[in-house]
């Protein structure tokens, strides 16, 4: 409770509510201090602020330490299970330690009442090969999950839901979720690379009538994503395409898109 105490003090925003008041208590026309509760309370900065103080302390407020199996299917990825369903779209920010350095991955579920969700780690960075190196037992995580683009699903009636790689982590919800998502996953040896479990989410919750899995080493390559994905587009009558790919495969998807009349959010690379 002291380090999360510490972790917010950290993230207040103690120079925006000082200038806040300062502000709202000096009479620029007379030129004098006058300080009023009255005075504070009508001012649209004072309720903006609080707004924004309160945002950052519900999810410092909800870190806690979990328990966590890690599964190591290949070299390129670890798949994390943690206690507990999630409804789709939500990402999951963890970390080793309470303070420092979380990570945000987004989370498979089979719904709000399953008995676990998943995430999926590609191998690249320090962090995530740590969790190959020296598996963990627990990981401090927020329980205020935030929502990814992938719960705008919900605004839409049918969609196609495209995703390269690790980006099945982010994608595949939604389609376990609801029956009006078509997945398409594209990626190298697939089984393997990912192990048992996402294959079992997979063919568990989505029938084959709703998914294209292209494994570009059994295939002998890449598809024409783009032809693929209009094909889809017709056959399935989706209104929606969600895309989480690598910068280079999504701005050519988003690209085609736009030049075919296809409605399509992409991964933003703005940041």
């Amino acid at each position: 409770m002291a380090l999360m105490f510490i972790s917010m003090l950290s993230a207040f925003p103690w120079a925006t509510w000082i200038f806040v008041a300062l502000e709202n208590s000096y009479d620029t026309a007379r030129g004098e201090w006058k300080v009023t509760t009255d005075t504070l309370i009508r001012s649209q900065a004072l309720w903006f602020t609080m707004c924004i103080t309160l945002c950052i302390i519900i999810p410092w407020a909800t870190v806690r330490r979990v328990p966590v199996e890690v599964q190591i299917p290949s070299s390129k990825v670890a798949i994390l299970c943690f206690e507990g369903g999630i409804e789709q779209g939500h990402l999951g920010r963890i970390g080793r330690t309470s303070l420092m350095e979380y990570h945000a991955f987004g989370i498979i579920s089979e719904g709000k009442k399953s008995a676990h969700h998943y995430m999926v780690c590609g191998v690249q960075g320090d962090f995530t090969q740590s969790l190959v190196r020296d598996p963990p037992k627990a990981l401090w995580t927020r329980q205020f999950k935030f929502a990814g683009v992938g719960h705008a699903s919900a605004m839409f009636k049918r969609g196609i839901r495209v995703c390269t790689g690790t980006g099945i982590g982010a994608a595949l919800s939604t389609c376990i979720q609801s029956d009006n998502w078509f997945l398409i996953w594209i990626g190298s040896d697939q089984e393997k690379t990912f192990g048992p479990i996402i294959k079992d989410l997979i063919h568990r919750n989505i029938p084959a009538s709703r998914m294209i899995l292209w494994d570009t080493k059994q295939r002998g390559g890449r598809p024409d994503t783009l032809q693929l994905l209009k094909d889809t587009w017709q056959s399935f009558e989706a209104e929606v395409v969600f895309i989480t790919s690598n910068k280079r495969g999504n701005d050519e998807l988003m690209q085609g898109c736009y030049e075919a009349g296809i409605h399509a959010f992409g991964t933003l690379w703005d940041f």
